[in-house]
């Protein structure tokens, strides 16, 4: 007969609690978890010496989205983002590309499709969506894995930061503005935002991640519609705990007039100081140099700097969770061997965190340009942004 003390007992109670314990912190497979964000925007700006831009002031949905992310196993991951942002102006958009939205009968041809596939029509687009197969476990030193789909070509270091925070409100000029800054005048030439294809990523512990990728070259859900296609890399390297540096190549592939071989290239270099929403100071800066997607080649400039210092507030009764002040520096030119065709842009204001996935921010703005006689923009933006 065996004899069951009290201290034994205990022990085998502790014992199964432990493996109870073990069996609900495993992983299941398949499984999903839902996040989103919601950005509501106003501005009031003098624009009207450019009437293309739109009107003075707007309420608009600058981004609505959910994203489903997951895994099927522990190897194969999944992410889909639909978008039903609105806010999306015909006045920006050629006179053909107006007509066709507006008569809901006629049918986009290929030449159009990049500019008018996501204004008017539907309300929903598909922003990343792709499959992720890794070759290593999830808790290894090292990473290396395969992805498949539609992401963010990887190029730009603002651009390819989140856009559940971002300090300065907008990555380029917003609606109201010209958009001829940064960040617009390298993805009109191909080199940032989504694209269609397959990378490889590469990570060397906490201390250097490398991409490598090829692209349809169409941007954001477009088929290829030539044999070419287009490549990207980038490399980022981790200097110091608060100092990340990086560099990318992009080239990129179109049919211009009848050469359907056409490619044009960019690079940038890029560093950052810091994490968005992290106490103290954050600097992130892009340089970016390359070739717009013409058949002169022209060779097109841009320079980002966005800085904000984050004070996060001691009372935990506080209606504020932080307070940062936040200014943007942008320098873009659309032909650097052409005189008069720089335009700059300059945002300063604060950003009100009323928790850390909740902000009010407000901006002051003014878009100015290097072209003799050309008038400025001014005025306030402000933005509701919550992430959850």
């Amino acid at each position: 007969m065996v004899r069951i003390t009290r201290r034994s007992a205990a022990a085998l109670l502790g014992l199964l609690g432990l493996g109870a314990g073990a069996l609900a912190a495993q992983t299941t497979y398949p499984n999903v978890k839902i996040t989103g964000k919601l950005q509501e925007q106003f501005y009031y700006l003098d624009n009207d010496p450019y009437p293309v831009v739109g009107p003075n002031s707007n309420f608009f949905t600058r981004r609505a989205r959910i994203e489903a992310r997951g895994n099927i196993s522990e190897n194969v991951l999944f992410v889909i983002v639909p978008s039903f942002e609105g806010g999306r102006t015909l006045s920006s958009l050629s006179t053909t590309c107006q007509d066709l939205i507006t008569d809901p009968t006629a049918a986009i041809p290929d030449t159009l499709e990049v500019e008018c596939r996501t204004t008017g029509r539907g309300g929903v687009r598909l922003r990343d969506a792709y499959l992720e197969v890794a070759f290593t476990k999830p808790d290894a030193k090292n990473r290396f894995a395969l992805r498949v789909g539609q992401e963010k070509r990887p190029f730009g270091r603002y651009e390819l930061t989140s856009s559940s925070n971002l300090p300065s409100i907008e990555r380029g000029a917003g609606q109201g503005l010209l958009p001829v800054a940064s960040n617009n005048l390298f993805e009109e030439n191909g080199f940032l935002s989504h694209d269609v294809g397959a990378s490889l990523l590469v990570g060397i512990s906490d201390k250097a991640t490398f991409q490598v990728g090829a692209y349809n070259g169409r941007g954001e859900s477009v088929s290829d519609n030539n044999n070419a296609k287009s490549f990207g890399a980038r490399a980022t390297f981790q200097i110091l705990p608060q100092i990340n540096i990086g560099a990318s190549y992009f080239s990129h592939d179109g049919i211009v007039g009848v050469d359907t071989s056409f490619t044009n290239g960019a690079f940038g270099l890029d560093a950052q100081w810091g994490k968005v929403g992290d106490e103290g100071l954050y600097v992130v800066a892009d340089y970016m140099d390359g070739e717009a997607a013409n058949a002169a080649n022209t060779p097109i400039r841009g320079v980002s700097i966005v800085g904000a210092y984050h004070i996060r507030m001691k009372s935990p009764t506080s209606w504020l969770y932080a307070i940062e002040p936040a200014v943007r520096y942008d320098l873009a030119d659309e032909d650097t061997d052409t005189d008069d065709t720089g335009t700059t842009l300059i945002d300063a204001g604060v950003n009100l965190y009323l928790s850390s996935k909740a902000q009010i921010r407000i901006m002051y703005e003014s878009q100015s340009f290097s072209a003799e006689g050309a008038e400025s923009i001014s005025g306030v933006r402000s933005a509701v942004t919550v992430n959850f």
